[in-house]
């Protein structure tokens, strides 16, 4: 609201045939563009404009150009511009009346009023219009969602699938073909480890030990 509020005040001050600050500021580096161009008059209102070691014909009459940019942008481009400026003309003649003033004020001759506060509205007695209840459609809700027409499709990722039996890519243990055509493989069986018990008779003969030998070398 503000935005337009200011373009609004702006296109108010704004002559009929002035250019918007867009369409300055891209006439600007297209004018420093076309120094480097060089034009060739052929007649009828047709140039021939070299541009490094590529040719561009440009003709005045329909405002066109060889490199496309000036009928696509509605504004002359560097090589149109260096055959205006040696023709001693006005750039901004050839500026489609889209990037002027008259255009600008079209675009926004009306602006955003303010609104009070819901709080200072005056009351109604109509009665509360409520949204429409939601009804769930038949089948099974979509979790993917829709893709465009050019849009790339999902792909399967069907080659990075490893074999656990044969170790061999390209497919899972229930498709093997060295397989017994189980569905799954056979599990690993760990070693069995013994754990050693400690009697409280081990423990005492443990402890008894180290006397034993004092006793025998003294």
């Amino acid at each position: 609201m503000e935005r337009i509020g200011v373009r609004f005040d702006k296109a108010a001050n704004m002559e009929p045939n002035h250019l918007t600050d867009y369409a300055k500021h891209e006439m600007e580096l297209r004018s420093a563009e076309s120094r480097f161009c060089y034009s060739t008059a052929c007649g009828g209102g047709e140039f021939e404009v070299k541009d490094g070691n590529v040719k561009f014909p440009v003709n005045l009459h329909n405002s066109t150009c060889g490199c496309g940019v000036w009928k696509g942008s509605g504004m002359p481009c560097k090589h149109g511009l260096r055959v205006i400026y040696n023709q001693r003309l006005d750039p901004v003649d050839f500026v489609s009346t889209y990037f002027k003033g008259a255009a600008y004020k079209q675009a926004y001759a009306e602006h955003m009023h303010p609104m009070a506060d819901p709080t200072q509205w005056p009351g109604s007695t109509l009665p509360t219009i409520k949204p429409p209840g939601i009804k769930r459609s038949a089948g099974r809700p979509q979790k993917q969602r829709r893709r465009g027409a050019m849009e790339a499709r999902k792909r399967k990722r069907h080659t990075s699938v490893k074999c656990s039996k044969c170790k061999e890519m390209g497919h899972n243990a229930r498709t093997c073909k060295f397989g017994a055509g189980t569905s799954k493989a056979p599990p690993k069986q760990r070693a069995a480890t013994k754990k050693r018990k400690t009697t409280s008779d081990d423990a005492s003969t443990s402890k008894a030990a180290p006397k034993g030998k004092k006793s025998k070398q003294a």
